[in-house]
């Protein structure tokens, strides 16, 4: 689990344009109420040292708003932006992992999502179900996932719809013809 903090400590610098040190570090924790509610996710997942270090997150995150169940797995290099009103519910979450606020990533019709790495969910989004979401997707405001979506792809619209892909992470978007 210390890598994972690690990884989500380095990628939340990089997003904010800061070295990734110790001082910062604590600043995250001060001054990002999702931040801090990332490193309890984390703590509640190690051992018992885990656990005491908790005494400095989890009373400042009791009332935030902010849901991750504890069966889900996030991988390291977790975003969670303003996420204020999100409810986190899924059997894996790659890499690189980014949320808005107000998004709902959870259980409908049996089952949670498998989300891939370095995928965007952007503000007011559903991912409901046993679906599974691709690597390198963005997953556009207010978008209603409940079928699978393939690799380098946008989404957006209720139920999702695939509006732009790609072949690989270093590539332009390309429209997708919608009719």
């Amino acid at each position: 689990m210390k890598k994972e903090i690690k990884e989500d400590l380095v990628r939340n610098a990089k997003w904010k344009h800061k070295e990734p040190t110790l001082l910062i570090f604590l600043y995250f924790l001060l001054r990002y109420p999702s931040f801090r509610k990332l490193i309890d996710y984390r703590l509640s997942k190690m051992n018992l040292w885990g656990g005491v270090f908790r005494i400095f997150t989890w009373p400042t995150t009791l009332y935030y708003n902010l849901y991750i169940t504890s069966n889900t797995k996030i991988a390291g290099g977790a975003i969670l932006e303003h996420a204020f009103s999100t409810i986190i519910n899924a059997k894996s979450i790659g890499k690189n992992f980014h949320v808005y606020h107000n998004v709902t990533v959870g259980w409908a019709n049996g089952g949670v999502p498998v989300i891939g790495d370095n995928v965007v969910i952007c503000a007011g989004a559903m991912v409901i179900g046993d679906v599974t979401i691709g690597d390198d997707v963005v997953i556009g405001a207010n978008a209603v996932v409940i079928k699978d979506v393939p690799s380098h792809s946008v989404v957006v619209g209720v139920p999702a719809r695939v509006v732009k892909t790609r072949m690989s992470q270093t590539e332009e978007w390309h429209s997708v013809n919608c009719h």
